[in-house]
């Protein structure tokens, strides 16, 4: 028996020494891996891409700047060209003949202004003959036309079109690059395709062994609660009990189990350690993920289709302690209050528990008679909420997958015009599937002490 009790104890030890290995760096890999993705996301965020001014400035003078290089004065071109410029030389003639009519000279006065005015009247009928010339505009048409086919006349117009297209595309109007910028100097990248790459590679390299630690480490929680709980984890209160339980302790237990049971305190420690690593990995790891974006959104200008990819709406993959954090950090009296029930019930309840219930497996004189260490360790699940915060994660969960999907397909139905690919990568992360795992494993423990 000995022997048995030996070799389960060992047993326990090495399992509890390898869950916590491997939630150690699962808590190393899932926070690593988080701050690349939120990277990443600032990389890919849309103010940089589809919302920023100065970046449709270069996609539309780029079109702008091929359509100029592409000009060529082909028969059909060269029939609409010649039509435009006959009405705005007829339109310049109408307006010359105009303002000379306004400045036609008097027609009373004495006779020496009457026959200034009538010089300057034959003086400009003679130079500005206003029928000749609207029946040259046609000759003159296709003159100017003729001359737009020359190679030289055709690069300075091009040339001299660039220009006013630089001026005018002159703009300060995109968002502040200050965190884009520095992203970019901290990896060491010249531009955000480059830096998205090597994040993506650093993600790739950290993410495939993710799923194998959390199962590896759950996995490991329960083979060490089988081992503890199974037949030789316990012995019949007579058999094993060495006296230091009090008596009324001792009344209770047996009126609550005709034969009550005493568990190896080495045991107990074990699923108890085990219980906290959960807890620990459950809080400092990512609960959910929520993550909104335009996957490709394509919009044709002048014919030409303006692409942009990878387009982050929203994304956000925070631990629990991330949130607390977050809700101090905001100031407001509702957020702070928000701050204290989430630390009050998912932090320091099953951390109290924890600790009563090491006291009372303990055996210290007088714990197990104490009605603050009996409700910790034995009653305190039911008001920690542990579980009404899993149940309440999950509907988040659920919430943010049915909000997100549902504007995104909005999205979608932009428009003919409009061609847009959406993503919905909205996900529960590890830290949920251990802060779940802690609390079964803690109602469990509070079960066998209550036993």
């Amino acid at each position: 028996m000995r022997a048995e009790r030996l070799i389960r104890r060992l047993l326990v030890v090495a399992v509890l020494i390898a869950a916590t290995w491997l939630t150690s760096a699962l808590i190393a890999d899932l926070q690593r891996v988080t701050v690349l993705k939120t990277e990443m996301a600032e990389l890919q965020h849309i103010r940089y891409g589809l919302l920023d001014a100065d970046l449709w400035v270069v996609r539309i003078g780029a079109i702008l700047e091929r359509r100029i290089d592409e000009f060529d004065l082909s028969a059909a071109s060269r029939e609409g060209l010649t039509k435009t410029v006959t009405e705005l030389l007829d339109t310049i003639i109408l307006e010359m003949e105009r303002s000379l009519r306004q400045r036609s000279p008097p027609t009373s006065g004495n006779w020496l202004d009457q026959l200034q005015g009538a010089l300057q009247q034959g003086l400009q009928e003679l130079v500005f003959d206003v029928t000749r010339l609207r029946d040259q505009v046609p000759a003159y048409a296709d003159a100017l036309v003729a001359q737009l086919d020359l190679p030289v006349v055709q690069a300075q117009l091009k040339t001299r079109l660039k220009d006013l297209l630089q001026q005018a595309l002159a703009t300060s109007g995109g968002p502040d690059r200050t965190a884009l910028q520095a992203l970019l100097a901290h990896h060491g990248c010249v531009d955000v395709p480059l830096c998205v790459a090597r994040i993506e590679t650093a993600i790739a390299a950290i993410e495939p062994r993710i799923p194998k630690q959390l199962g590896a480490t759950i996995g490991l929680v329960m083979l060490l609660f089988l081992v503890a709980l199974t037949k030789g984890g316990s012995t019949q209160s007579g058999e094993a009990g060495d006296g230091s339980a009090e008596p009324g302790v001792a009344a209770r237990s047996a009126t609550l189990n005709a034969t009550p049971v005493r568990f190896d305190p080495l045991l107990l420690a074990g699923l108890m350690a085990a219980t906290l690593v959960l807890l620990v990995g459950g809080l400092t790891t990512p609960m959910i993920t929520v993550d909104a974006r335009l996957a490709e959104i394509s919009i044709q200008v002048l014919g030409e289709p303006i692409v942009f990819r990878d387009q982050v709406l929203y994304f956000q993959s925070k631990s629990i302690l991330d949130v607390m954090r977050v809700l101090i950090d905001s100031g407001g009296a509702d957020m702070l209050f928000v701050a204290v029930l989430l630390t009050l019930f998912s932090l320091i309840f099953p951390l109290l528990k924890l600790l009563a219930t090491g006291v009372y497996v303990s055996g210290v004189r007088g714990a197990r008679g104490s009605a603050v260490v009996r409700f910790f360790a034995l009653r305190s699940g039911k008001w920690s909420m542990a579980d009404v915060m899993v149940v309440a994660i999950f509907m988040a969960y659920v919430g943010f997958e049915a909000v997100v999907a549902n504007q995104l397909s909005v999205l979608r139905a932009a428009g003919p015009s409009v061609a847009v690919l959406t993503t919905n990568a909205t996900a529960l992360e590890p830290g949920f599937f251990l802060f779940l795992s802690f609390v079964l494993g803690s109602l469990v423990l509070s079960s066998v002490l209550d036993r």
